[in-house]
């Protein structure tokens, strides 16, 4: 992960500070103000059921939540709260790690916006998203 020498959040530690990031084996692949790659590696706990070969939504949503989150954080350089998620599915994703690139839109006083897409192993978009967070 790349880091400045200026900024005083680390993005690493508040991640693995979290017991739920940690259950779902989250990373921080790259950081830069404004940008980050989250990385969820796949397993079967994923799953949206025993009979499904698909990975639950709700996995695919979080990991959207996060790297929004950790984009505007690496903009601002404090922790912040989600205030609103939007998620769009675009293909079902059956098994593999899933990669997160989240990029600040606007970061105001109150608000940051941010963007999300995730990406299967084989590069294709499976899932984007927009992140609305307090700013203050």
């Amino acid at each position: 992960m790349s880091n400045e020498a200026s900024r005083s959040i680390d993005l690493s530690a508040l991640n693995e500070d979290s017991p739920f990031h940690r259950l779902l084996g989250l990373t921080v692949s790259r950081a830069t103000p404004g940008e980050v790659e989250v990385v969820m590696p796949y397993s079967d706990r994923l799953l949206a059921n025993t009979t499904s070969p698909y990975i639950h939504g709700g996995a695919i949503a979080t990991l959207i939540d996060v790297a929004g989150n950790f984009a505007v954080i690496a903009a601002i350089d404090r922790d912040i709260p989600t205030i609103d998620l939007r998620v769009d599915y675009l293909r079902p994703v059956r098994k593999g790690a899933l990669r997160a690139v989240g990029r600040t839109v606007k970061v105001g006083r109150r608000l940051g916006i941010a963007d999300v897409e995730v990406f299967d192993e084989d590069g294709q978009i499976v899932a984007i998203g927009r992140g609305l967070f307090s700013t203050v």
